[in-house]
């Protein structure tokens, strides 16, 4: 990273901003080797270093994750634009992100398929009491990725960044 004041390397809070984010961005090839981007709601499984996802059995997603599980990712924290204190009518474009490359994988193991699953809904907030997903729908209708994650580093601009409190330029204070 060119820009050393605006890094973050504490798992702290890089996983803090993972779980401030609202969707990921994937980049990744498709079954024809083109460049493919996706965005999706994810699972955070900080314990095992991974991210969740699910979604169709077939299609561009489930084609380009078999044909190249490698991928990189980012996952915006916070942006927003905010007025220059110092020049009036002014803007800086403020944000929080984290940024890696991981191996996908197919889950298949129905257990940590039902845990991915409740990590998403509890995640959401869309878990409604006495919600569940049967066995049959787990195994034939529901197809969940693992994300597991390789690299991971994150960037902090206009923010106040705890891995270097002494930067200049922060505008917001906010953690």
């Amino acid at each position: 990273m060119r820009r050393k004041d605006r890094e973050v390397t504490s798992p702290v809070l890089l996983w803090k901003m993972i779980g401030e984010g609202l969707s990921v961005n994937l980049a990744l090839l498709d079954a024809e080797g083109r460049l493919y981007a996706t965005s999706l709601h994810y699972g955070v499984d900080r314990e095992h270093n991974r991210l969740y996802f699910h979604g169709a059995m077939k299609g561009r997603k489930a084609e380009a994750f078999a044909r190249e599980p490698e991928v990189a990712f980012q996952i915006v924290a916070k942006a927003e634009m905010l007025e220059k204190a110092d020049k009036p009518g002014y803007k800086l474009g403020a944000y929080r992100s984290v940024m890696g490359t991981g191996r996908i994988r197919v889950v298949t193991d129905l257990a940590e398929k039902r845990a991915a699953i409740d990590l998403l809904h509890e995640r959401y907030g869309d878990k409604a009491e006495g919600y569940t997903v049967t066995d049959t729908v787990l195994e034939k209708v529901v197809n969940v990725h693992a994300l597991e994650i390789s690299e991971l580093t994150g960037k902090i601009k206009g923010y106040f960044n705890p891995d270097k409190p002494n930067a200049k330029m922060v505008v917001v204070h906010d953690w």
